[in-house]
């Protein structure tokens, strides 16, 4: 990726996330097109309803301490309505081939109230191909 407006560092992460949302496509069970991926919520199609994706790696998510915006209700209503996306989808993304201890993934939803902002949300293991749904 040679994007002049990104700091390396920014192409890395945003290199990562297309990766992961091509992941998860392939692993989700309905067909999901893809309408934008340049922010750091990804846009998709599912049925012709437009939703949101934000993905969290707990492990290695730097940006969390500058995304906490996406933790705040408010934002997330004014990104919904800028988005024009019905549903807002945050996925825990593991990548890991002995994960399967949820424990750590439901201690952050609950400490942050994710299951309140979010429609639904997914732990997504993407070396073992797994999605289960949380909520």
């Amino acid at each position: 990726m040679d994007d002049r407006l990104l700091s390396e560092v920014q192409q890395e992460e945003k290199i990562i996330q297309v990766f992961d949302l091509f992941r998860f496509i392939r692993t989700y069970k309905q067909p999901l097109k893809i309408n934008d991926y340049r922010d750091t919520i990804n846009i998709v199609d599912e049925d012709g309803v437009q939703k949101g994706i934000y993905f969290c790696d707990l492990l290695c998510n730097t940006r969390y301490s500058f995304d906490r915006l996406l933790y705040m209700p408010s934002e997330l209503i004014s990104l919904r309505k800028i988005l024009r996306i019905k549903e807002l989808w945050f996925v825990i993304i593991e990548e890991s081939f002995y994960a399967g201890d949820l424990t750590t993934s439901k201690e952050f939803i609950k400490n942050n109230k994710v299951a309140n902002l979010y429609d639904k949300i997914f732990y997504f293991n993407s070396s073992q191909s797994t999605i289960k749904i949380l909520k």
